[in-house]
């Protein structure tokens, strides 16, 4: 059978960027800047982006484009006892993609009421089983991108959904900043509070934002590369991570100026995009409109997201199992579906919790936060200290000292990076 490749570098670059934009870019990244310093949070968020993720991306694009295989079979092709890594990885993006669905759901939900004008509290839409239904309906979403293939259905959605994605965002910065409240919400979100950077938490923080959020530890890029022809990974790699800083940074802009118009908590937390900005759209001129626009868009990253990870476990059934697109794409999806029904219950009227806590909430810590940490810990470890230099040099255009520094990194500081994030989150959640 042969192997699928992307149409073009563009079509790839589209592609990847739609992977690593997400929910966490537009929901997380503007209340966790808030919460951190403010633009003093930058510092050591744009510091982990170019000095420790990119290079892990640039190294699972290496290994998937060099072995010509997703994670399972490209860790095999390594040495045959990380087969077994291999197959972790792509339990944790599946077991992340579980609730990752339910999340899409709800903001799926959330732009088809404020279309209609008719938007939903969040404690209310939540009391009742309706989550259940927008769950299974982003979920095949998902389903018929994946198993359209990887230029039919990953690329094409891609193409029309970043740019979209992109003019959405621009057009709600600029209502935003003609706001009242729009300096007040630049002042809250981008002043620096530089005596926040003597605080481990931030820099905790930081790493664990730009690793979710550049999609990297979870095989995708692995199997991304696997389906490239050739081209220069850096530049390739720099623009997916460029534009992901910039979605993320305009995110905040378009936000909280919208909140301080409003009246209401910028400090939300993880509230901030289905109370706080619910709220703050039907507080504001036009609202229905630009809530609509927000949580189309918001569905647009989480979409393009969720079908990057499904990815993951699709192609290691093609892969090491030999099952055709089609039928592995089915069998995954079922399992996905299996995997998300608890965290969807546990935010429905039946409120499923273990240990006082929703189900979601407890996946996220385990799978999302350690599980994805521990993921990327391994492909650090195999790829940099196992993998043959020869085959990486190769892949990055030769061996002099600038990839020599990137070598020192992948083997040296992105592991050491990691281990502490890791140290960091279970000692935060301890305290």
């Amino acid at each position: 059978m042969e192997r699928e490749q992307w149409s073009s570098t563009p079509g790839f670059i589209l592609a990847s960027i739609g992977s690593a934009v997400g929910i966490g870019n537009i929901w997380r990244f503007p209340y966790i800047v808030g919460e951190n310093g403010g633009g003093a949070f930058l510092v050591p968020y744009l510091i982990t982006v170019f000095l420790f993720g990119l290079p892990l991306m640039v190294l699972e694009l290496a290994i998937g484009r060099s072995t010509g295989n997703s994670v399972v079979s490209a860790f095999r092709s390594i040495q045959q006892r990380f087969a077994a890594a291999g197959l972790f990885i792509v339990a944790v993006v599946s077991l992340i993609l579980g609730y990752y669905i339910v999340i899409a759901g709800w903001v799926l939900a959330y732009a088809f009421f404020f279309t209609l004008g008719r938007p939903v509290e969040f404690g209310a839409f939540t009391g009742s089983y309706l989550p259940l239904i927008f769950f299974l309906l982003s979920g095949l979403a998902v389903y018929v991108t994946v198993r359209s293939g990887v230029r039919e259905g990953i690329e094409r959605l891609s193409q029309y959904l970043i740019p979209a994605l992109f003019a959405i965002l621009l057009f709600l910065v600029v209502f935003s900043l003609t706001e009242p409240g729009a300096a007040e919400g630049i002042e809250f979100y981008l002043s620096p509070d530089f005596s926040r950077l003597a605080d481990p938490g931030v820099w905790i923080a930081a790493f664990g934002q730009a690793f979710f959020s550049l999609s990297v530890g979870m095989g995708i890029m692995i199997a991304f590369g696997s389906y490239l022809g050739k081209g220069p990974l850096f530049r390739n790699a720099t623009i997916i991570a460029v534009a992901d800083i910039l979605v993320a940074v305009l995110a905040g802009l378009a936000i909280f100026p919208l909140v301080f118009t409003a009246g209401l908590d910028p400090a939300a937390g993880v509230n901030l995009a289905f109370i706080t900005l619910p709220a703050a759209f039907m507080e504001i001129q036009y609202g229905m409109l630009l809530g609509a626009l927000f949580f189309v868009m918001l569905f647009a990253a989480a979409l393009t997201s969720a079908v990057s990870m499904l990815e993951v476990p699709v192609a290691t059934l093609m892969d090491s199992y030999g099952y055709p697109r089609k039928r592995a794409t089915l069998l995954v999806f079922a399992a996905i579906l299996l995997l998300g029904l608890p965290p969807a219950l546990s935010y429905t009227a039946l409120n499923l919790e273990v240990f006082g806590m929703p189900f979601l909430d407890l996946a996220d810590y385990a799978f999302g936060t350690i599980g994805l940490i521990v993921a990327g810990l391994i492909v650090s470890v195999v790829g940099g200290w196992f993998m043959s230099r020869t085959r990486i040099c190769t892949e990055i255009g030769g061996c002099e000292w600038q990839q020599r520094a990137y070598m020192a990194l992948i083997r040296y500081a992105v592991p050491a990076v990691l281990v502490i994030t890791l140290i960091g989150s279970l000692f935060l959640v301890a305290g």
